[in-house]
């Protein structure tokens, strides 16, 4: 997927988790116009609102304002629910981890060992 606007990924955000301008409006304290506007690319947002749908979405500000998705938030459902869980770790859960899956799947990390 090529670069996108905001508004546009916005939306498509918007829609993946199933919710409606009123509701999402309702979430940010905004008017349901408000999003609207930011999803057509009549008005945009300031930061502290940026930050807010960011984390709402669980995605970083590059992704929400259109660059590319990192490969960890691919479009697999289990591969961003791994992604999500993997921020919410501490760095000691995070390496128990890594270590149980280098163990169980060593064919997958073949290409770190270099």
């Amino acid at each position: 997927m090529g670069e996108e606007s905001f508004g546009l990924r916005l939306r498509r955000l918007r829609r993946e988790r199933g919710e409606t301008q009123p509701e999402l409006a309702k979430l940010l304290g905004l008017s349901r116009s408000a999003v609207s506007m930011y999803e057509s690319g009549e008005r945009e947002p300031k930061y502290e609102l940026l930050t807010a749908i960011a984390a709402h979405y669980e995605v970083d500000l590059d992704y929400l304002l259109g660059r590319d998705r990192p490969e960890s938030e691919s479009e697999d459902p289990d591969l961003r629910m791994i992604a999500r869980a993997g921020r919410k770790m501490t760095p000691e859960q995070r390496e128990s981890l890594l270590r149980y899956a280098r163990f169980m799947f060593p064919e997958a990390f073949e290409d770190d060992d270099a």
